[in-house]
């Protein structure tokens, strides 16, 4: 049930990039042929941004491709972080993006030039419309799918750029003060510097294996200690799976291992709800046990 849930997720997620994947790609050509006929900086700002969200989508369905393929002898843990990696990437492509907008608007900004106002307006209109659309196809799998995540805050961007766009577009028609088109790329572009600058953070953060930010390391721990028969807890190491599955490790010391095999099913049924899925207990006996049982040994 699990797996065939965990199966339907993932063929969703697939989809919703294939398609806008797709729309975007239609959209960025229609919108780079628009802002270079309206000379309108906001809207080739836009195209370019289109442009690389297909890039971006492109990069997070070929993660998506290769992270499905089974784990075999040489890769254990199966190829889950590559989408980890092509969310890093795509974070990094924000930062180029959000440069080569500054770029653009501070030379804009020192000389503005004769914006057509209506284009800019329609296009960027039918832009924020697409924009909108994607963001519902991917909205609900980019809060734990760090891929999908990236492929959502270059949409997101874009959305954002079709907003400046279209406020640029107003502010000329009723008043023609040309600035106005530059200024909003900037704003863009600090929200861009953000969004890449998060998932680069939580991209370093998982390939470092670093605990999972809705896991509390001692409040685990506590929970662990506190379940009759456990003496201590330590060597805890909490982190994330590529499968995206949630991990524990842990050393737990035991008054005897008579009580061990009872134990153990009741530590890993308190880490499953936990959301713990994948657990590994290593019990160890206290020392005075220890040496009574390697005298018996002897």
């Amino acid at each position: 049930m699990s797996h065939d849930h965990h199966h339907n997720h993932h063929h969703n997620h697939h989809h919703a990039l294939n398609s806008a994947f797709w729309l975007t790609a239609l959209f960025a050509g229609v919108e780079l042929i628009g802002g270079w006929m309206a000379n309108s900086l906001a809207l080739l700002a836009d195209a370019g941004h289109m442009i690389s969200d297909v890039a971006a989508l492109a990069l997070a369905l070929f993660a998506g491709r290769i992270a499905r393929r089974p784990a075999h002898q040489q890769m254990t843990f199966g190829y889950g972080r590559a989408k980890v990696l092509a969310a890093q990437v795509n974070g990094l492509m924000l930062w180029f993006l959000s440069g080569w907008i500054v770029w653009a608007a501070v030379g804009r900004l020192a000389d503005p030039p004769p914006v057509q106002g209506a284009t800019v307006l329609w296009i960027a209109a039918i832009g924020l419309g697409v924009n909108l659309l994607m963001m519902r196809w991917l909205h609900g799998g980019h809060t734990h799918d760090l891929n999908l995540r990236a492929a959502y805050w270059h949409v997101l961007g874009d959305a954002l750029g079709s907003v400046a766009a279209l406020v640029a577009g107003g502010v000329i028609l009723l008043t023609g003060w040309m600035p106005i088109d530059p200024i909003l790329s900037f704003v863009v572009a600090v929200i861009l510097i953000w969004g890449g600058w998060r998932l680069v953070r939580d991209t370093t953060l998982e390939l470092m294996e670093a605990v999972p930010g809705e896991l509390a390391p001692e409040t685990i721990r506590q929970q662990l200690q506190q379940t009759e028969g456990v003496v201590d807890v330590h060597h805890i190491h909490l982190w994330r799976l590529p499968t995206g599955t949630l991990a524990i490790s842990a050393h737990i010391q035991v008054a005897t291992m008579q009580t061990w095999p009872a134990l153990l099913a009741r530590l890993i049924a308190d880490l499953q709800q936990q959301g713990i899925e994948h657990a590994t207990l290593q019990p160890e006996v206290m020392s005075s046990d220890v040496s009574q049982r390697s005298c018996s040994c002897e």
